[in-house]
């Protein structure tokens, strides 16, 4: 039995995969570990490239893209390692044993088991990725997105009530946090499998990890952040299209908050939107009137709303009343193909 399973998801990017492979080869020399990597249907030669890095690659063909979620379920599925790492394909492991450390440093936790590890992602250029929450995504960070909050609330106090900042410096401790992306997610194989903590695969890109935390923590799972090792994270490099992802994002978000806080909470969120996005709208209806010149950040609200609209009413009746868009596919959206 190998000591760490990795696991990948693969969708269409070739070289990408590739890279994040070759550096794990090239830097875990201390580490027993199998890597699987389960393909969405990529359709190019990425498996006979990879066996050239890795020749004990396990290859899932899903036969279709099934999501990130339902890729990775498929990958638990088959891990042997006592511990299980699933992994980005748009990782690299830029320094030696970053991941042979990690395991270490899970393994040393007062309660391992029961304790899933993240540790510091960054963009290329070195500078600060958000890759965890001190708390969970709700009504509260769409009631600070609203812009009279903006322009008196923080104006009055001379202050951003975001939580950013705090979360900016949490990323360069380690301790306790509530979610954790999960680009980079290591855990205890037994006690995946004795919770059954699976994606929900509803859900087809992005919202998945925050839910599947959410439901880990529930069910007594720790979520730990050491920020002693760092490893790049590109960042939607196999995902393409801006509005495909942000309206990707935004329904997956909805379908986060209808699946852990439940209707009414999720309906009075949507209105809220809904509400915020008429407001910014009026705003700059008026600026306009004034003969005030829109600025870029503006212009690109502007863009943004109208793909809000489209996709409240798209799916918003679909999210709040369950109605799944495919079983095959996944509950929401169906941007990627």
């Amino acid at each position: 039995m190998p000591q760490l399973s990795i696991v990948i998801v693969n969708y269409k990017n070739q070289e990408l995969i590739k890279g994040c492979v070759h550096s794990i080869v090239e830097n875990e020399l201390d580490l027993d570990y199998e890597i699987i990597v389960v393909d969405n249907h990529s359709e190019d030669e990425a498996e006979s490239e990879l066996r050239k890095i890795f020749p004990s690659l396990k290859w899932i063909q899903m036969g279709y893209n099934s999501g990130f979620g339902r890729a990775n379920n498929a990958g638990i599925k088959v891990a042997l390692g006592e511990h299980i790492l699933l992994l980005n394909s748009d990782v690299i492991v830029k320094e030696k044993n970053t991941v042979s450390h990690c395991l270490k440093y899970h393994r040393s936790l007062s309660n391992p088991s029961s304790t899933i590890l993240g540790t510091r992602l960054v963009n290329e250029d070195g500078s600060y990725q958000e890759t965890l929450r001190l708390k969970f995504p709700g009504l509260a960070r769409e009631i600070r997105a609203n812009a009279f909050y903006i322009l008196l609330i923080e104006r009055l106090f001379k202050k951003k009530f975001t939580g950013k900042e705090d979360q900016k410096t949490a990323h360069y401790i380690s301790g306790e946090v509530a979610w954790i992306n999960g680009a980079f997610l290591l855990m205890d194989r037994s006690a995946v499998l004795e919770k059954e903590l699976f994606f929900d695969e509803d859900f087809f890109l992005y919202g998945e990890d925050t839910e599947w935390c959410w439901r880990a923590s529930k069910s007594g799972m720790k979520f730990h952040h050491w920020s002693e090792q760092e490893l790049i994270h590109y960042g939607s490099a196999s995902s393409d299209g801006r509005k495909q992802k942000v309206q990707q994002v935004m329904a997956s978000d909805w379908l986060y908050l209808r699946k852990t806080r439940g209707f009414w909470y999720t309906l009075i969120t949507l209105n809220v939107i809904f509400k915020n996005q008429v407001l910014d709208g009026v705003l700059h209806f008026l600026a306009k009137l004034r003969g005030k010149e829109l600025s870029e950040y503006a212009i690109s609200q502007k863009t943004h709303r109208k793909w809000i609209f489209e996709i409240l009413k798209k799916y918003s009746f679909q999210i709040l009343f369950k109605r799944k868009h495919s079983d095959k596919r996944s509950f929401v959206i169906n941007c990627y193909d």
